[in-house]
């Protein structure tokens, strides 16, 4: 049966932003976790006029606005479609970017300025946005009646010290049991390109090697689900 054009630009978008959300899922989560190993239970503060966004009195860090959650009618609003806030042009360029991809690629939740929230939300969106702008991290910035969420993008911001191999091993796994993540092979590729790290691809596996060996082997099975991963960790040498 042939499929309407109606029927196939949907399934091309679900499928497009399916891919896009997998492929960077784990690398966000990733960020997120040590994000909040730096800030920790610090207060936190935004300035909108200088895109601001401080972390007690020591971590300052530059950030652009993504959008907005409203509490009252459970719905999502583009920065780039709020024109109600006075967000400066500046502080718009990340969430433009999603705008121009979800033109190029047909997505309508990148391009519909106001999203009722369900399966999508914030963080779906934040995750996806940190993963295409390249972002340090995200942080949901809450008021009374909603919340802000905000993508850090700042030169300053300080790289984790942990090896690629190990932090993978530990946030990998942590990652795909707490989000759902439609694709786990796609996940691990987005954050193997993340860190730098070459693979190989055969069937059913994704392999990194060292010196012709394989220090990191996955396993899926046919839905692209992870069946089993191994991480071989060389202890710090001194």
């Amino acid at each position: 049966m042939e499929l309407s054009i109606v029927q196939w630009q949907g399934n091309f978008a679900y499928f497009a932003l399916r891919f896009l959300f997998s492929r960077r899922a784990a690398t966000s989560f990733d960020k997120q976790l040590y994000l909040m190993e730096l800030v920790g239970e610090e207060d936190w503060h935004f300035n909108l006029a200088s895109g601001l966004l401080s972390f007690g009195q020591h971590l300052h860090f530059q950030a652009q606005v993504l959008g907005t959650e409203s509490d009252h009618d459970h719905t999502w609003l583009w920065a780039w479609a709020n024109e109600g806030s006075n967000i400066p042009f500046s502080l718009l360029q990340c969430a433009l970017q999603l705008k121009a991809l979800g033109e190029k690629q047909q997505i309508p939740e990148l391009t519909t300025p106001m999203l009722q929230l369900g399966d999508i939300d914030g963080h779906t969106l934040a995750m996806l946005a940190s993963g295409v702008c390249q972002a340090n991290a995200y942080y949901r910035c809450p008021y009374e009646g909603g919340a802000a969420f905000v993508l850090i993008q700042d030169e300053s911001f300080p790289k984790p010290t942990e090896p690629p191999l190990a932090r993978i091993a530990s946030v990998f796994p942590q990652a795909i049991s707490s989000i759902d993540i439609p694709d786990h092979r796609l996940a691990l590729i987005g954050h193997l390109d993340h860190h730098g790290l070459v693979y190989e691809e055969v069937v059913g596996q994704v392999l990194v090697k060292e010196n012709g060996e394989p220090v990191l082997t996955a396993v899926f099975d046919e839905q692209n689900r992870l069946t089993n991963l191994e991480v071989q960790v060389q202890a710090a040498t001194r």
